[in-house]
């Protein structure tokens, strides 16, 4: 009798130990959605800079960072936890380290909607490029489906998701529809939210059911030759552009027709919405951005009026220019320039009625 409650206690010890180890799953194993090009040799960069050339240093860090870009999966582990290995770390003043080195994870609740979960981030050790954390613990084992947004604003070389080792995980297929492409700034990127999850394409896409897929490019959203060159190549059934909030004036004179020129040709009878910038909260005082934003303003107001009344303005059917707006009574800049989250859900939803407006004219619903 003895030995048989010693076998059992045993045996109960090991289940025990069992229950609290974890195993490990590649993340880009399971449904990793968002991404512009499908096949780059890591799976977390959005493009392939040997592939695409012409990028500056900074350019090469930034779209090596896997924004916009989120994991799919389902399982019924009580504990998540994530470990990554790091290539380029960014640092920020105003932009917490849960969004551009942590994870933003969302649950589909029982309405179908997703909804917040948690985030966090690990701690890297002096000299480390890797850690480890645990993300969320103490659920109650039964099967939920996850959306994991992956860092905003740092790269990947490998994420690996953990579950309890007698849970299950499978890739989770993607109700997102569509393929939106979002080229623009560090207001695209999301720079100054809280969390990965809240830029305003990210918000967009969770509200609407588009997918978006984030072309990002914090203060190098200049219109490059070589970003069009990007741009011509993505698959997408439409675009939508913050392409004003970097270039100045006389650059915006300079390469917009030509960089219209170039989408109009690659992708024919493809809706192209263009944003103008929002409004910077610095400029309240700060003349020289007041002279500044109102130049950029007139630039891109005298242009689209040519485009859309001029002689060639069959050509230009499918440009569109829309107004965004982030403010609410002056109260959700983080830094004069960027919002803060509830600033990206303002403009996020100031655009959505425009948006979705022109994009049923095309079938895209």
């Amino acid at each position: 009798m003895k030995k048989i409650v010693l076998s059992l206690l045993l045996f109960v010890a090991i289940g025990s130990l069992m229950s609290q180890e974890i195993k490990y799953i590649e993340a880009s194993d399971l449904n990793l959605i968002g991404k512009p090009f499908p096949n780059t040799p890591n799976p977390y960069h959005r493009i392939d800079t040997l592939l695409f050339k012409g990028f500056t240093t900074t350019e090469n860090n930034q779209v090596r960072c896997p924004v916009g870009m989120a994991v799919l999966f389902k399982s019924d582990t009580k504990k998540i936890t994530i470990s990554t290995e790091w290539g380029y770390i960014y640092n920020s003043v105003s932009t917490m380290p849960i969004a551009y080195k942590g994870y933003d994870l969302y649950f589909k609740n029982d309405r179908g909607v997703w909804q917040y979960a948690n985030s966090g981030a690990g701690t890297l050790s002096k000299g480390s490029k890797s850690d480890t954390f645990t993300l969320l613990d103490n659920m109650d084992g039964t099967e939920h489906e996850f959306m994991l947004y992956l860092p905003m604003y740092s790269e990947i070389h490998s994420c690996k998701i953990g579950i309890d080792a007698d849970a299950s995980i499978e890739p989770l297929e993607s109700n997102f529809r569509h393929r939106i492409v979002a080229y623009g700034s560090s207001y695209t990127q999301g720079v100054s939210t809280s969390r990965s999850g809240m830029s305003w394409p990210m918000q967009f896409m969770r509200h609407t059911g588009l997918q978006i897929i984030s072309l990002g490019a914090s203060g190098r959203c200049l219109m490059q030759p070589y970003y069009a060159t990007v741009l011509e190549a993505i698959e997408a059934d439409a675009f939508l552009f913050d392409t004003f909030s970097n270039p100045d004036a006389e650059l915006i004179r300079e390469r917009l027709v030509p960089f219209i020129e170039r989408l109009i040709k690659a992708h024919p009878g493809k809706p192209l919405i263009f944003q103008r910038t929002i409004y910077r909260e610095r400029g309240n005082l700060d003349t020289l951005v007041q002279k500044r934003e109102a130049a950029k303003a007139e630039a891109v107001e005298e242009i689209f009026c040519e485009l859309k009344y001029g002689k060639d303005k069959d050509r230009y059917k499918d440009v569109y220019l829309i107004t965004p707006n982030a403010s609410d009574n002056h109260e959700t800049s983080v830094d004069g320039t960027h919002p803060d989250n509830y600033g990206y859900t303002l403009w996020s939803r100031s655009i959505e009625e425009p948006v979705l407006n022109i994009l049923k004219k095309y079938g895209i619903k």
